[in-house]
């Protein structure tokens, strides 16, 4: 199992270690300085005093003494509970806030799931629209007597098939017409979207994003 130590602890912990490293040090150097018996009883001193550092500190870090004799792994069970967290913990905490803020930001602006199909079938009604557009646009600007005006409104006094097959494919029934936005957007919403849920999406496979197929949950040690 793979785990996450907190910034501030791994620091700490990189003082502390260089801490005693520099007192066996100074232990090394006064005991090749030894020549006699003042010299001996200072180091005996010395040693004594770096042994209570020592043991503070094995304390603080939660490790009983009998680690350093038996060397029972076990022995770091308190430790690494204070210090360590599972891996797959602080990934499942992650996946809750990235959910979290896509709820946020669903609730002002939800997303949805189109088909191929259906948007292919509005890409191609929006170029229809944009192409009939720039004809009658054309057709306007050509307009240069009374007679060639008069054509126009009739050809234009009708509602074009087109726009009615639109109105089907979009979901309007036969005798519904778009009248404002609101009406439009619903309607598209209603046939044509489905509601995405990020947190079902992410409970569809077995893992999260990150364990992706494999158990979020471990057995083992």
């Amino acid at each position: 199992m793979k785990y996450v130590i907190d910034s501030e602890t791994y620091e700490k912990h990189i003082r502390d270690e260089v801490h005693l490293y520099g007192l066996l040090h100074q232990l090394a150097f006064l005991a090749g300085k030894v020549k006699d018996a003042e010299d001996m009883a200072n180091l005996v001193e010395t040693s004594k005093h770096y042994g209570e550092i020592a043991e503070e500190k094995f304390d603080d870090w939660l490790i009983p003494g009998r680690y350093l004799v038996f060397g029972d792994r076990s022995d770091l069970s308190e430790l690494k509970a204070a210090e360590l967290t599972p891996l797959t913990a602080v990934l499942k905490e992650h996946e809750a806030k990235v959910r979290e803020k896509q709820r946020a930001a669903a609730s002002n602006d939800p997303a949805y799931i189109i088909s191929g199909s259906s948007f292919r079938m509005l890409v191609g009604d929006f170029f229809d629209l944009l192409a009939q557009y720039g004809f009658l646009r054309n057709r306007v600007l050509d307009v240069k007597t009374e007679r060639q005006l008069a054509r126009l409104q009739k050809n234009l006094s009708g509602e074009h098939p087109a726009i009615r097959r639109m109105y089907r494919r979009w979901g309007f029934a036969e005798d519904q017409v778009v009248t404002c936005y609101d009406i439009l957007e619903a309607t598209l919403r209603r046939a044509h979207l489905t509601p995405y849920d990020p947190e079902e999406a992410a409970e569809d496979g077995i893992g999260c994003a990150h364990c992706e197929d494999h158990s979020c949950e471990d057995d083992y040690d």
